[in-house]
């Protein structure tokens, strides 16, 4: 009866020591009972070390005691892994886990092999070997698809599936790769449900949770070439560049999940790089010369910003009109920085600033403009120069400019109503020589024209189209022409209070109101007009012959704008 006791004891013994040694977990290998082979070892901190910095080698860890498989046996493992390339792009080959009939794998090779299989039994059905491999070079001999992947083996290294290394986040809409050459750890789960002939790998950095959905997913029948008995492991193989690949923990467990990992338990892997310097120079002047570096840098840095912030273009032949340019700084003063607070308006001509100069303390407006072009620079600045010399009651003095790169700034004196271009009626006067390519007033003997008049009896014969610029060459929008020219006559209605004002103009410009059906009875304009011009025959002769070429370029460019360039 004792006897009978003792051997049912033995037997129950026997029985759950064969179940652990299918269930294992290696938080580190440190005392670990492992079959090693080729280059690998266990180093004195734990790591599994497959390979190390020799050349064109393999090496083998298996657990030591055979698993058994069944027809429908599962299995789970999960394990974390690095790979230590001297180089930090390109390394040797990689790592496999491995399901082998046996631990020594003979006749394997290394380099593209893996340490798995040679030239002659690649792919040959009698090898019984199941592997993942995580794989660093690219062999499209062996249909690799890249240099950075994860591939499932069967029996050879012409992988049945494959996918880039990497891992899905927020279901399977991000994809995040992962360099496997990175030498930082990270972690693999390999499940296998043979009931159901599933297998998931799954793949993530070691500081993230399993991702929900594995990086591969097939249906496969593990069991058409496995054995009874099966040993389970990894294997590793080096080729031309020093490559130390290695493993920090390992799960398994035969139907059922693997155990998670203790990951704050595991080894740490060696120092990448050279030892550590003393404190005091690797902190202490090193700190010492970087606040010196940035003192001199932010130093720089400032005088380099300010001399970006207030630089200014200035060619040999703006020279001559040096008294009428002020220099950006001086504006930039003036307007406290161009700041919102002094912003008078803005429109299609550039914004407005009111300012005072620091100098003599006079108001100013400052218009800036944009320019991209500087076809046509030259003959502009000496057109304002020339309009600064100017005089006159119905033009707002022009004090001087100012340009910078992309822009043009202009300085004029301040009005008490806050209008900083010419008035109502010059602007009307513009908007005529503009369109029609002709001076306000033509005193040639032949054919003596006041320009408002001429415009306004062709618009009272129905020929006001017949006034457009012919330079034009009809690159405009018809009804857009009229209504600037119908405008310009409305602007230069010779009673001032029938005139629109400037905001009005723009309004009638932007089309935001429509211009009112005016006759050409309304527009009782005629001699008055010339004594607006009193004082400008001079400068409009001498204008015009030296600006015609100024004058096709601003037409075109002007007509382009109102009719489309909004």
């Amino acid at each position: 009866m004792l006897n009978t006791l003792v051997c049912l004891l033995l037997l129950l013994f026997k029985t759950k020591a064969s179940t652990s040694d299918e269930n294992f977990v290696f938080n580190g290998f440190r005392g670990a009972n492992m079959s090693l082979n080729g280059l690998a070892e266990i180093t004195s901190n734990g790591l599994l070390r497959l390979t190390n910095n020799t050349k064109q080698q393999k090496g083998h860890a298996f657990y030591p005691t055979p698993l058994h498989f069944n027809k429908s046996i599962s299995f789970s493992t999960t394990f974390v892994f690095a790979i230590v390339s001297e180089y930090p792009k390109v390394s040797s080959h990689g790592i496999a886990f491995v399901l082998s009939p046996n631990t020594d794998l003979p006749g394997s090779l290394a380099s593209a092999f893996l340490g798995l299989f040679n030239q002659a039994n690649n792919g040959n059905s009698s090898n019984h070997v199941f592997a993942v491999e995580l794989d660093t070079v690219f062999n499209p001999e062996l249909g690799d698809i890249d240099d950075n992947h994860v591939g499932i083996d069967v029996n050879g290294l012409l992988s049945v599936e494959a996918h880039p290394a990497g891992y899905f986040s927020d279901g399977n809409r991000g994809f995040h790769n992962l360099s496997l050459i990175s030498g930082q750890p990270m972690q693999l789960w390999v499940d296998y449900d043979g009931p159901n002939m599933e297998l998931n790998v799954t793949l993530s950095p070691i500081k993230a949770s399993k991702p929900d959905v594995p990086l591969m997913s097939i249906t496969i029948n593990i069991s058409e070439f496995t054995l009874d008995s099966m040993y389970a492991g990894f294997s590793s193989s080096t080729g031309s560049i020093f490559t130390s690949h290695y493993i920090l923990g390992w799960s398994f467990h035969i139907n059922g999940r693997a155990q998670d990992l203790d990951l704050s338990n595991l080894p740490s892997l060696p120092r990448i790089g050279p030892k550590e310097k003393p404190k005091v120079l690797t902190v202490g002047l090193p700190v010492i010369l970087s606040v010196v570096a940035l003192t001199a840098a932010s130093i720089i840095g400032v005088m380099l910003w300010r001399r970006h912030k207030f630089a200014e273009l200035m060619e040999d032949w703006e020279v001559e009109y040096g008294p009428h340019r002020f220099l950006y700084k001086e504006l930039y003063t003036a307007t406290r920085g161009f700041r919102e607070r002094e912003l008078l308006g803005a429109g299609g001509f550039g914004r407005v600033y009111k300012g005072v100069l620091p100098k003599n303390r006079c108001e100013v407006a400052i218009k800036r403009v944009s320019h991209e072009s500087r076809q046509g620079m030259r003959e502009f600045v000496a057109e304002i120069v020339s309009i600064g010399r100017l005089r006159h009651r119905n033009i707002v003095q022009l004090l001087g400019y100012c340009r910078r790169k992309g822009e043009l700034l202009l300085v004029y004196d301040y009005m008490s109503n806050g209008t900083t271009a010419t008035d109502v009626f010059s602007f009307g006067a513009f908007l005529l020589e503009v369109v029609c390519g002709r001076k306000p007033i033509d005193l040639r003997p032949e054919e003596p024209t006041n320009l408002v008049d001429w415009v306004l009896d062709h618009w009272r014969r129905g020929t006001v189209m017949e006034t457009v610029d012919e330079r034009l060459e009809s690159e405009y929008a018809a009804e857009e022409v009229e209504l600037v020219l119908k405008l310009g006559l409305f602007c230069t209605h010779n009673v001032p209070p029938a005139r629109p004002s400037m905001k009005q103009v723009m309004q009638f410009l932007d089309r935001d109101v429509e211009l009112p059906d005016l006759s050409p009875d309304y527009m009782n304009v005629g001699v008055p007009h010339m004594e607006m011009y009193e004082g400008f025959d001079d400068f409009f002769m001498s204008y015009a012959t030296s600006s015609d070429q100024v004058l096709l370029h601003s037409s075109t460019a002007e007509v382009s704008l109102l009719s489309g360039g909004r």
